[in-house]
């Protein structure tokens, strides 16, 4: 009888302490920033450095020539410094990306360099200026670039000897490194309403400022002016809580893009029309659609567009999200405007607590509205996390993007110059990194 009582015991205790692993590796599965409190001021300061190794099979972005891979190294600290007082709260945000290649490839121009730094700087401050007034302003500074092949220069491509005729080569143009631009942005948005009431409106006022950084001289030096462009939206937003699962969203959005070349500037007008419900405790759907009216310089039109995300956790450990959506991008300097369908998947998974990973397709079709071309984009990324500790963690990442059109050889226009391209690129990227609170 003492026998069975030590065993029934100890079955109990190994039951308890399966029982506390279980509920510490499901409250302890995520990474964890460390965070420091100032004892003077109150501010919380947090921040992790992620550091690692990866290859690049197509560095350039190239169709069917000069492919060249690399490794490379990467660092990616981040800093975050939160205050609060009374009725507001502020915040500062720092990310940053360095990279460096080892490998490079040199032309009749000279050998080009595709190191870069990357750099975000955030500001947000929140005022809760009464029971039902809530403001808040948000401002950001990015430092960025556009990898050769793409943005600006896609299609672009490196030619050994001076080609014949108007060619859109990196060479003709002295282009030896990725193009940087910086982003400046700012965000005031105003809420009337009770916090947790069934109505709120909001007026939102934003402007996003991008700027390529021009040392360049010649046709390209006017081509890359003529790429700044000047964003201004304003918002009207009116939110009515239908119940406690479902929302409904009414907005009213105006977008003006203004550009250095007077003849591209145009205006957006949006009415559109959003519902999210959580419609089980294992699936969420948001869905928006709007009608947009599109006004050019010598063209105007419109079209119906939609945003639908649907999100199924079966279980703790595993969820799916479906997504599709079209939009209008904007127009290129010939004045032709792209009509974008968008579709992905992405499944997360987690296994014994402490690793996760995430695997996800996404497809994009974009069609012009005036030339027969139809470029497509397909990605798909897998990355697998393992917190060997609550702030150490371990990532591996993989990438693949293949882009196809039937235009491959679609010309860019430079100073009312058609220059003939490339167009479209296969490439494999991975990386191993560690992520390391500090």
């Amino acid at each position: 009888m003492r026998l069975f009582k030590m065993k029934l015991c100890h079955v109990l205790l190994v039951g308890c302490t399966c029982a506390i692993y279980s509920s510490a590796a499901n409250a302890d599965n995520t990474f964890q920033e460390s965070k420091h409190i100032d004892p003077f001021l109150g501010l919380e300061f947090s921040s992790f450095v992620s550091a690692g190794y990866g290859f690049d099979d197509n560095v350039f972005n190239q169709l069917d020539d000069h492919i060249i891979g690399s490794n490379f190294y990467f660092l990616k600290p981040s800093m975050s410094i939160l205050g609060h007082r009374n009725t507001k709260d502020f915040g500062f945000y720092y990310s940053g990306n360095y990279r460096k290649y080892n490998n490079d490839i040199a032309s009749y121009q000279g050998t080009s360099d595709q190191n870069y730094d990357d750099h975000n700087l955030t500001g947000v401050f929140t005022w809760e200026l009464g029971f039902r007034h809530h403001l808040e302003l948000l401002a950001n500074y990015e430092i960025g670039h556009e990898a050769l092949g793409t943005g600006v220069t896609n299609g672009f491509y490196f030619s050994d000897d001076a080609p014949l005729g108007q060619h859109a080569t990196f060479d003709l143009f002295s282009i030896t490194s990725p193009i940087q631009k910086t982003n400046k942005r700012a965000n005031i948005k105003y809420t009337y309403g009770a916090k947790g009431a069934k109505g709120n409106i909001v007026f939102d006022l934003l402007q996003d400022r991008l700027n390529y950084d021009n040392y360049y001289k010649g046709p390209f030096s006017t081509y890359l002016n003529n790429e700044n462009m000047i964003e201004t939206d304003a918002n009207i937003i009116f939110k009515y809580q239908y119940t406690e699962r479902t929302r409904f969203d009414y907005k009213l959005i105006y977008k003006n893009y203004n550009y250095k070349d007077n003849q591209r500037d145009n205006d957006d007008f949006i009415i559109a029309f959003s519902l999210m419900s959580q419609i089980t405790g294992k699936s969420k759907i948001e869905a928006m659609v709007s009608k947009v009216q599109k006004k050019m310089q010598d063209d105007n039109f419109s079209s119906i567009d939609w945003n639908v995300s649907y999100k199924w956790q079966p279980t703790d450990y595993s969820t799916l999200f479906v997504k599709s959506k079209s939009e209008e991008k904007e127009p290129e300097n010939t004045g032709d405007f792209i009509k974008s369908f968008e579709n992905s998947i992405t499944w997360q998974h987690q296994f014994l607590g402490h690793i996760t990973s995430s695997l996800s397709y996404k497809h994009i079709s974009d069609k012009y509205q005036i030339r027969e071309r139809t470029d497509r984009y397909d990605n798909v990324v897998f990355n697998l996390h393992y917190l060997f500790r609550p702030k150490i963690e371990f990532i591996f990442d993989y990438q693949y993007a293949l882009f196809h059109t039937n235009k491959s050889t679609d010309p860019v226009l430079i100073n009312d110059e058609n220059y003939e391209r490339r167009l479209g690129y296969e490439k494999n990227q991975f990386g191993l990194s560690v992520k390391v609170a500090i």
